[in-house]
């Protein structure tokens, strides 16, 4: 079983993904992580190259992972991943579908709830954000986001709860 995840910047992806990955024993890929381990920290690599070169690489870097790490994983994407020009997301999208199980995880089925969790989340974290800005980011993508997934999953509880919510959404029995 290979599982995709997706969601917004703070929406506790990582944690929440490592946690699945341990109850389901399956390998944890952070796609954000590996640009970290194997090209640059992201934010420098976009204020020093600009972000159509950010995306570009990381989308060649999801595609070199997605060829290596063939079964047994939860891969989380970036925050923005599907949110490149139309050609790179169609492209995207047809890998996962062929290959993995796909899911989604915001906060909310509401725009203004969920928008409201994680600008606040980001703001707590980084001090030059403006709220904004972050805000009209994430109502775009917020709609990007839920257009595409086998599964989604809307919680803002804890990561551990969340997990055995998608648990519960794949239906998958395991033994702890």
């Amino acid at each position: 079983m290979n599982i995709f995840i997706i969601g917004p910047w703070w929406v506790w992806k990582t944690t929440t993904w490592t946690i699945l990955a341990n109850k389901i024993w399956l390998q944890f890929i952070d796609l954000d992580q590996e640009f970290i381990n194997h090209i640059w920290d992201i934010t420098d690599y976009i204020n020093n190259k600009w972000y159509e070169q950010y995306y570009k690489q990381n989308s060649n870097l999801f595609l070199s992972l997605v060829n290596k790490y063939k079964s047994n994983y939860v891969f989380a994407l970036s925050s923005g991943f599907l949110t490149y020009t139309n050609d790179l997301t169609q492209k995207h999208l047809k890998i996962i579908k062929e290959n993995w199980t796909s899911i989604l995880l915001l906060p909310s089925k509401s725009l203004k709830e969920s928008t409201e969790i994680i600008v606040k989340r980001q703001l707590s974290r980084w001090f030059n954000l403006k709220y904004e800005k972050e805000k009209e980011k994430f109502k775009i993508r917020f709609w990007i986001y839920k257009k595409y997934w086998d599964i989604k999953i809307f919680s803002h509880k804890t990561p551990n709860e969340i997990s055995d919510k998608i648990i519960k959404s794949l239906k998958i029995k395991f033994i702890l």
